[in-house]
């Protein structure tokens, strides 16, 4: 594989595999009729809220604590990726270093917020996985994108 799409869920599992040669940047902009587009992108965040009224309001203020903290913040960016909220993890020269995140901030311009179901992602990813293994039964290229379409917005 020369390239690929995917996001900062995937950048620890990318390096591993392409190691030194593995980079980010934001997505290309293509030529459609005569003008140029700008490839657009979901953006999204985690958010964990602490419920005042809990009958555990300490256990899950500790948690949230400890899931915002510096070290765990880090722990989370080396582990998975991912740009951490605290401000102390992110301005570390790892986090800065990073690729994907300096491409993530690049393309966040381009981005929208996703508000998308369960119901993409299964039929996304059996559409590419065959795409992937180049299309081995040869099947219609309409024929699978519409099916992908259906299951996608089936209610």
């Amino acid at each position: 594989m020369i390239a690929g799409i995917s996001g900062v869920w995937n950048a620890v599992a990318v390096e591993e595999c392409w190691g030194e040669n593995m980079g980010a940047a934001k997505l290309p902009e293509y030529t459609c009729g005569s003008r140029q587009v700008q490839m657009a992108s979901f953006a999204g965040c985690k958010l964990i809220g602490v419920n005042a009224y809990s009958k555990s309001y300490e256990w899950a203020e500790k948690l949230a604590e400890w899931i915002i903290s510096e070290q765990n913040q880090r722990l989370r960016f080396e582990m998975r990726g991912q740009g951490p909220s605290n401000i102390k993890a992110a301005q570390s020269e790892e986090v800065q270093s990073s690729a994907a995140i300096a491409a993530i901030l690049d393309q966040s311009e381009y981005s929208q917020l996703q508000r998308i179901g369960g119901k993409f992602w299964e039929p996304v990813q059996t559409f590419a996985a065959n795409m992937l293994q180049g299309n081995p039964a040869g099947e219609d290229l309409q024929k699978q994108l519409d099916q992908m379409v259906e299951k996608i917005t089936a209610r």
